[in-house]
Formats: C-alpha cells, structure tokens, sequence
C-alpha cells in the first residue's frame, strides 16, 4: 500500500519545520520551492562585514533536510 503524500510550498521557517516535524511520520513529502537555500535575513549585515560566510546564512534545502529520508526537494515555482 503507498504511504500518504504531504506537498510543502516554499522553504520558508514554515515549510522547513513541517518538512522536520514529518521526518519519521508514516507519509512521503515533497518540498517545492524556487530557490536551492533558505534564507536567514537578520544576519546579512553579518555576511556584509565579514563575520560571517554566505552558506552560514543561507544554507541549502537539500543540506538541511538531508537525513530526512520521506523528504524530497523540487526546484520549481508553483503557479496553481
């Protein structure tokens, strides 16, 4: 029997939670957003002085949820 498919729009602080809090539910999840990392905003200035490196910022979808087996990551934009 297939196991249930949860769809995630976007990599926000939201669909990354959901996407973490799912890793060891019963269900198949497909994370779709049109960007390859999720942006922290608050510590650009950071990245701008120097303290900080880009991928300390901004790191990649597929690295963050790269233990959660049931998670897969499309680059795609959604329209409907």
């Amino acid at each position: 029997m297939a196991r249930p498919h949860v769809l995630i729009i976007s990599s926000g602080f939201g669909g990354l939670f959901a996407a973490k809090f799912l890793r060891r539910a019963p269900v198949e999840v497909t994370l779709v957003d049109r960007v390859n990392h999720h942006l922290f905003q608050p510590l650009l200035y950071q990245v701008a002085t120097g303290i900080l490196s880009e991928g300390e910022v901004a790191p990649a979808i597929r690295d963050v949820l790269r233990h959660h087996r049931n998670v897969t990551v499309e680059l795609a934009t959604v329209t409907g």
